[in-house]
Parts: C-alpha cells; structure tokens; sequence
C-alpha cells in the first residue's frame, strides 16, 4: 500500500501506512528486528522525497544501528543505509559528511559485490562529483578515472555515459592546468558522443568547441 502511495506521489499517506506498520511491528517483534529497519528505512526514504532532511537523517541512523548489530559487517544493507545518509549530507551540503559515507558504503560493496555491479560505479560517480564540488580536484580525477576504467571494462563503449566520464576527465585536467591531458580526453568524449548522437546535440559541440578552444590556446 505505502509503494501504491509512493509511485502516487502521495508521501503523506505512504508515511502513515509506514509509520502504522512500524507501530504493529515494535508492538509484536523485537525492536532489533530486521524489519523494523526496513520499516525505519523506508520511513526515511519517505521523509527525503519530502525534504525533510534532518527527520530523514534521524530515521537512516536509527535503521543503520540495527543492521549494524545485527548484521555482517559486509552487508547490502548497511551499505545500502550509508549510501542513504551520504545523499542526506550531500543534500544538506555537508560535502566532508557525505564523502565519509560514502567511502564507507563504497568499502562495503567492492568486498561483497562483484566489481561488474553498477552499484559499484554509481558509487564511485557520486563520490567523484562531491569532491568535485568541495574542489578536491586530484581525489576527484583519481575516482572519475576509475568510474571510467570500470564502465569501459563492463559496458560497450559507445553509451553516453563513457563519453561523459572522458569529459569529466578533460575537466578535471583542464582545471589542473594540464591542456595537451584535458584535450586528449575532450577528443575521446568527442568520438563517442559522433557515434551515438546526432551533430546539433550540445555535448557534441561543447566537446568540438573545447578542443578548438585548448588548441589554440596550448599553441599561443
């Protein structure tokens, strides 16, 4: 009923028929029950969509210390709990908060996933944009590269997504004063987005306009 709720849109029924549940639930199980942490968890992901951070915050942690007792130290659902509260950080913009969660959730699936996961490099993407924006530029280079060394080994390589890494690349580099490095990956970007979108699409021409540009600036 709470999911019917949800795809509705509808997050203030969908939290009633949660906050029901984990009512029933605390009045009948033990309260370190793995479905009661579910059940807080959900409550949170509830209180996210209605931006209510710092309720959200509350119930993640409450969940994440139940999985924690209760469960492995590798397991899914505490990395899934730590991804949960580093998207809160990061939307609070508490940068160095959501780094730390994320490093910790990223830990957790590179031990108990396989490394073809996309789980894995979804992490790997979120920590490098988030240190972009505290300008950690070398971190951030360090783990766009291996996102794009990842996506190349398990995906084709003319997706959007490839393209898009050798442009964040050529970003970091530009920004890192290295032109000839920041052209190279510019250049790459560009033969991917020529084979899988049309001319007049924008990235296609920022890449074309980004390699002139560096161009002649490396020759001046």
């Amino acid at each position: 009923m709470s999911l019917i709720f949800k795809l509705q849109f509808e997050y203030d029924d969908a939290l009633n028929v949660q906050r029901r549940a984990l009512q029933i639930r605390n009045e009948n199980i033990p309260l370190d029950h793995l479905m009661i942490a579910k059940n807080l968890e959900e409550i949170g992901n509830i209180l996210f969509q209605q931006v209510e951070y710092d309720d959200a915050l509350n119930f993640y942690q409450q969940a994440l210390t139940i999985f924690e007792e209760n469960c492995p130290t590798d397991h899914t659902e505490i990395a899934n709990c730590l991804h949960e509260i580093a998207l809160i950080w990061n939307s609070k913009m508490d940068y160095d908060r959501a780094i730390e969660y994320f490093e910790r959730c990223l830990c957790i699936r590179e031990a108990s996933l396989s490394l073809d996961d996309p789980v894995i490099t979804d992490t790997l993407l979120y920590s490098n944009l988030i240190r972009e924006k505290r300008n950690h530029r070398e971190h951030s280079l360090a783990y766009e590269i291996n996102y794009c060394l990842m996506c190349i080994k398990f995906r084709p390589l003319d997706q959007v997504i490839i393209g898009d890494s050798f442009s964040r690349i050529g970003q970091h580099y530009e920004h890192l004063n290295e032109p000839k490095l920041a052209i190279d990956y510019y250049k790459q970007a560009l033969s991917v987005y020529q084979y899988c979108l049309p001319e007049w699409h924008e990235s296609r021409i920022d890449m074309e306009l980004n390699i002139e540009r560096l161009s002649k600036e490396t020759t001046i």
